[in-house]
């Protein structure tokens, strides 16, 4: 319907824009005023059209919510129904849960009544048991007194014995522990004799079995070691390291190549001490044998001042020693 007077009225304004007027303004003012018109009438239109789409809207909410009012109204009495169903199945379970407790009240009342008699029964007859037990443990007991003071005199009298013996065991076991703890003694000093004497001892004996090609300055490495108490000695870096303070005696002896110049010294720390020069045709031995008052930690090693060589071998002819003499 309303799409047929919107047709309807279309049709009507186009009419009316087909009719001629006096001149070109009154024409265009015409059309002017009618185009004016037909915007107010389809937006009319429109207006009129959302509202109907509204109220259909709304009447479909209308009777939705009377829908929903029935059911909820429905919902309400079934409840109430249920309720009171509830209600009167409570109060027939509650009277007949009195009714059973009253029963179980007065069963339990006469079976305890029995049970009283019963049990006063049994305590009159376990009173008269326990009369007759005790007059049986004071019959042990009096037995029990006797035994005890028979057994505290024969206790008295082995405890007399047993001390008498004790004094003469101890008395022989002093004398024999005194022996013992004296020879224990002995023993122990002399140990510790021994091992102060250990633990004071310091020395070392080292050599090498090839010949070295010694460059100015430098240490003759004595690689191979016989005796290295205190552990002072390093075969790897040829230097002994005095671990406690006293006089040392040092000794070396170095063998040079054949016909080779040898120019040794004894180096004490970074101070060269004893010196030795050797040369000429042959083979020549260099010595030394001094002794040196060291501290914990100074170093002594054997050192060539100028490059040159040393000869060994299998024979051993380079040897590096050293021990504490006080």
């Amino acid at each position: 319907m309303l799409l047929f007077c919107v047709l309807l009225i279309r049709l009507m304004i186009t009419s009316s824009r087909s009719i001629s007027f006096g001149s070109d303004s009154e024409s265009l003012l015409s059309c002017s005023k009618f185009y004016f018109e037909e915007k107010i009438l389809e937006k009319l239109i429109r207006l009129e059209y959302k509202m109907e789409l509204n109220e259909e809207k709304l009447k479909k909410w209308e009777d939705a919510f009377s829908s929903k009012m029935d059911k909820m109204e429905e919902a309400i009495k079934q409840t109430e129904v249920f309720v009171e169903s509830v209600r009167e199945n409570q109060l027939q379970e509650q009277s007949r849960l009195n009714d059973s407790f009253h029963g179980i009240v007065e069963n339990l009342s006469i079976q305890s009544k029995n049970e009283s008699e019963y049990h006063g029964q049994q305590m009159t007859t376990m009173l008269e048991s326990l009369s007759s037990k005790m007059e049986e443990l004071n019959i042990d007991e009096k037995k029990r007194d006797n035994a005890l003071e028979i057994m505290q005199n024969t206790l008295h009298r082995e405890r007399n014995r047993f001390n008498q013996s004790f004094e003469i065991i101890l008395e022989n076991f002093r004398l024999s522990s005194n022996r013992t703890i004296e020879e224990l003694i002995e023993r122990q000093q002399k140990g510790y004799d021994a091992l102060m004497n250990q633990k004071n001892t310091v020395a070392f004996s080292a050599y090498t079995t090839h010949s070295q090609v010694i460059y100015s300055n430098t240490n003759i490495k004595f690689e191979k070691v016989w005796t290295n108490i205190g552990n002072g000695y390093n075969p790897s870096t040829g230097i002994f390291t005095a671990p406690r303070q006293g006089v040392y005696q040092i000794t070396a002896v170095v063998l040079s190549v054949s016909g080779k110049q040898l120019y040794l010294h004894l180096k004490h720390n970074n101070e060269y001490t004893a010196g030795r020069l050797v040369y000429g045709d042959g083979y020549k031995t260099g010595t030394f044998d001094v002794v040196l008052n060291l501290q914990k930690g100074d170093t002594i090693s054997v050192v060539c001042k100028s490059s040159t060589s040393v000869y060994s071998d299998s024979d051993k002819y380079n040897t590096f020693s050293g021990h504490l003499i006080a």
